[in-house]
Order: C-alpha cells, then sequence, then structure tokens
C-alpha cells in the first residue's frame, strides 16, 4: 500500500523532520518522571518512540491510534512485556473508569472536531488524583490556520479555557526552544513567508481539503528537507536537550504543556 506524504507522523528515520522529532520526544522523556511506575496510557501515540520512552519507566503502557498500520509498525520495532498497542479513538476510549494514573497525549488536541468530548473521556479513564498531560502548537508560534489537518489551534488563554472546563485543576508550562532551534525557526519562517507571498490572493485556503492536505505535506516536506541540507551543520547539532519545558512567558514557547489533575476522592 502506497502512503501518502504526511508531517503529522514524525519518524526518528526522517531527516527533513529531523528538529520536529526531537522536539516530540523532549516532551515523552519530561513525562517519563511522572510514568514511573504507572500506569499510562499515550493517546495518539503515532509510531510509537514516543510511547517506547514512556514505558521505560512506566509499569504499563498502552499505545493508541486510529491508524492501524502504523500500530502495527510500532508493534513490531518497539516489542516490550509492559507495551501493548490498541487501535482506538481519542473521543471513544475503550476502557473502563479508573483504569490509568497517567494519560499523554502529545500533539493531538489540535487534531480533534470535539476537544470536550476527549477531555470528558480522558477524566473518566483516570483514576482519582491521575494526571493528564497534553501538548499543543502554540497558536502564536505557528502558521495559524496553515495546516488542514488542524480543526483548532490554541493559546494559553484559549487552551486554559478548555481544559479547565473538564478538570478542576490545571497548570500550564511550556516548551521553549534553545538558541540553535530559534535560529532554525526564524530561517524555516523565513523561507515559508517567501513561498506564501506566491499566493497573494490566499488561493490556497479554498482547494478541497484533500488537496490541501497533500501540498501542505510536500511543500513542508521539501522547505524542510532544503533548510536542512543548507543549514545541515546547525540541523546536526540540535537534539532533545535544546527543549526545554517549564513555566514563563508562553507567549515565547513553541508548544503549550497543560497538565491536568482529576482531584475527585482518592
Amino acid at each position: 500500500m502506497i502512503r501518502r506524504p504526511t508531517t503529522e507522523r514524525v519518524t526518528p528515520e526522517s531527516w527533513a523532520l529531523r528538529v520536529t522529532y526531537w522536539q516530540s520526544l523532549a516532551a515523552y522523556r519530561w513525562a517519563s518522571q511522572l510514568a514511573t511506575g504507572a500506569s499510562v496510557l499515550d493517546i495518539g501515540c503515532g509510531e510509537g518512540y514516543g510511547t517506547a520512552e514512556l514505558a521505560r519507566t512506566a509499569r504499563l503502557v498502552i499505545g493508541l491510534d486510529l491508524d492501524l498500520p502504523t500500530l502495527e509498525h510500532a508493534r513490531r520495532r518497539y516489542p516490550a512485556a509492559n507495551l501493548t498497542w490498541v487501535r482506538a479513538s481519542a473521543e471513544r476510549l475503550p476502557f473502563r473508569a479508573a483504569s490509568f494514573q497517567l494519560i499523554c497525549c502529545f500533539q493531538v488536541l489540535e487534531h480533534l472536531p470535539d476537544p470536550e468530548r476527549f477531555l470528558r473521556e480522558a477524566r473518566r479513564v483516570l483514576v482519582p488524583g491521575g494526571h493528564l498531560i497534553l501538548t499543543t502548537p502554540n497558536r502564536p508560534a505557528v502558521f495559524s490556520g496553515l495546516n488542514p489537518h488542524h480543526a483548532r489551534e490554541y493559546d494559553e488563554a484559549s487552551l486554559r479555557a478548555l481544559v479547565t472546563s473538564i478538570f478542576p485543576r490545571v497548570d500550564l508550562l511550556g516548551v521553549f526552544p534553545s538558541t540553535r532551534v530559534l535560529a532554525y525557526r526564524t530561517a524555516n519562517r523565513r523561507l515559508v513567508e517567501r513561498i506564501l507571498r506566491l499566493d497573494r490572493f490566499g488561493l490556497h485556503r479554498h482547494l478541497p481539503t484533500e488537496l490541501r492536505a497533500f501540498l501542505h505535506a510536500v511543500g513542508t516536506l521539501a522547505v524542510r528537507h532544503w533548510l536542512n541540507q543548507r543549514q545541515r551543520e546547525l540541523v546536526t547539532t540540535i537534539g532533545i536537550d535544546d527543549f526545554r519545558i517549564a513555566a514563563g512567558d508562553l507567549a515565547q514557547a513553541i508548544d503549550l504543556v497543560a497538565i491536568a489533575r482529576d482531584e475527585r476522592d482518592e
């Protein structure tokens, strides 16, 4: 089967998305501290490298995704006694109430047409006192509305309002880039802006959704590959430690991190 090009599923081998891979893995590495000895659900696990990272410290991890071929690939690549893979939707979790101590949902929220339903489901399957950790692109840091796969993009205020509508306690952190990552992202933004200026009237926004998605993926991969070749020395020095998860001025964060706690009686 021929798979369509996509930027929504990152792999460790992807040269074009090398910086994005480290950005994604950094969130999993950070979350693995909370996963120690816990039962964990990783929603939207994709290729599985992050789920496998969680399994290094967790008692049990379930990786959940809608795409069956991707799950089969993850199962073959990351065999572990404490790791299971399940095909299901984030908005309809096939688990009993109070099944998990920790839920991770990284770079998925922006894709969901009904995020409130997802959050209610997440709270249902958390044990009392359990945590949901989610990440999503920070709207000020991206070309808002350009990615046709995104149902909605969030800034600090809108993310807080959404999550607190379901969870009583929410803390927001950010993923902050190093100076190397900032230099790379600045170069990428300038290149994309030059390309977008060619479409003076925004005609790409009126194309059929499938065609927009295809062109977005092909264009993004081409831009990143060209940029990585031009800035190979910079790109090859960027790693997981170039992404810091902490409190701070969230307007400067490239991703937002929400930590929601279910405070029902434990």
